[in-house]
């Protein structure tokens, strides 16, 4: 952990983990697509495309 992570939201931390952690809790579409598309870690991108499917999912059901 860098000593920068405690200043910046937790979808911008240096781990991974918990990167993909935060990704699984927002509710940001435009962000959300940003992080699919730029974030390093391959794993961080899947859980953003994850999360966007869910939310349309649950938008497309309301």
């Amino acid at each position: 952990m860098k000593f920068s992570d405690f200043f910046v939201p937790r979808w911008q931390n240096s781990n991974p983990e918990v990167r993909k952690a935060a990704v699984a809790r927002l509710k940001d579409i435009r962000l959300l697509g940003q992080i699919a598309e730029k974030d390093t870690d391959p794993g961080v991108s899947q859980a953003a495309l994850n999360q966007l499917e869910t939310l349309q999912v649950k938008e497309t059901v309301s």
